[in-house]
């Protein structure tokens, strides 16, 4: 959701690759930390976002991870 309008949903057994592979694949290259985040991309076009802008994702049973957007040297 961008500032509470849903705009993207995908169901991720859908995906290419699933999930506990992607992460797997990663781990080979980077130690992935506690609060570590991994953007998996979008099934479709991602909306443009303007800095000030509230991203949400939502993982059915796992909650939603809300953060505002900042592009670099906005306040």
């Amino acid at each position: 959701r961008v500032n509470g309008t849903e705009t993207t949903r995908f169901k991720t057994n859908a995906m290419i690759h699933g999930v506990a592979e992607y992460i797997s694949t990663i781990s080979r290259y980077n130690t992935l930390e506690p609060r570590d985040v991994i953007w998996m991309g979008t099934d479709g076009k991602s909306p443009d976002l303007k800095s000030g802008d509230v991203v949400e994702v939502e993982i059915t049973g796992l909650g939603v991870l809300r953060n505002p957007f900042r592009r670099d040297g906005a306040v």
